[in-house]
């Protein structure tokens, strides 16, 4: 493979996403839809009503009364949250089937799900007034790694080999061997999907967050949720996260070491809930 996205366009027959979250974009993508559009392209499948209920009644939301309508949903939350949502929901299911030669599923969503509430909650720290998105832009932050685990299993393997054992960053690692790393491959598979610019841009540039000129915030939240993911896989759950954070990082987006770590410990208590409710959506989405 010469570049990433050659090999996104190798994997693009066999990792799709549902009809389902097509028909929420293209509401979403019409300026002149309307809330009812995307209720109706949420409800043509049961499965995914059904979670959505589920998701927006759960503790993430924290909604004082019970939504039993996906159109009070989408009154509630506006109809950016319930894409973000039923794409979420859509991702999972789209890479369900792939093999676990390289990395255990379990644990791969595990840190995808724990970096994804840890950038909504530093976005909340940060104020940002749309800061539920974030929570989709950390949860696809890795997922260019699902591509290459899949599609490139043996030098992605020794990727991580050499990375564990030199400690050496895993992205350097791959361009090294590979000659592109995941983010790259995560720009490339959600530029296929025809996902927002933002989010491509973002998860290219987590890395070094000043190399995209216009989405520099976002990436340097994805770059510091990447961190605290690294720092709660280990033993104690709050490990050296602070030298994996790039220096910009903390610049562009004026947060403490203090209130960081609260993030951490919040997505934390998070994260088993959210892995039960993504565990039953994978079960009933078609």
């Amino acid at each position: 493979m010469n570049s990433a996205t050659e090999v996104v366009e190798q994997c693009s027959s066999l990792v799709s996403l549902p009809e389902v979250y097509l028909q929420v974009k293209k509401v979403i993508d019409d300026p002149e839809s309307t809330m009812t559009d995307l209720s109706a392209a949420i409800s043509i499948d049961p499965g995914m009503t059904a979670m959505v209920l589920k998701l927006v009644n759960s503790a993430f939301y924290g909604m004082p009364r019970k939504v039993e309508t996906i159109s009070r949903a989408v009154g509630i939350l506006g109809m950016q949250p319930l894409h973000d949502l039923v794409l979420a929901v859509s991702v999972t299911k789209a890479f369900s089937g792939l093999s676990q030669q390289v990395m255990n599923m379990n644990i791969f969503w595990a840190n995808s799900f724990f970096s994804g509430l840890a950038a909504r909650e530093l976005a909340r720290t940060c104020f940002l007034v749309d800061s539920e998105r974030m929570f989709v832009e950390g949860l696809l932050r890795d997922l260019g790694h699902l591509v290459l685990y899949q599609f490139l299993p043996e030098q992605a393997e020794e990727a991580m080999k050499t990375s564990a054992n030199t400690g050496e960053p895993i992205q350097v690692s791959e361009k090294r061997i590979i000659g592109f790393d995941y983010a790259e491959v995560g720009q490339a598979l959600v530029d296929s999907w025809e996902l927002p610019k933002n989010l491509g841009e973002a998860i290219r540039h987590q890395h070094q967050p000043s190399a995209t000129p216009d989405y520099q915030f976002e990436a340097a939240l994805l770059n510091i949720a990447g961190a605290l993911t690294e720092g709660f896989q280990s033993p104690n759950g709050q490990g050296h996260w602070e030298g994996l954070i790039a220096p910009e990082s903390w610049t562009l987006t004026g947060l403490e070491e203090d209130s960081i770590k609260m993030c951490m410990i919040e997505a934390g208590k998070q994260l088993s809930s959210m892995l039960d409710l993504m565990e039953e959506a994978q079960s009933r989405v078609a």
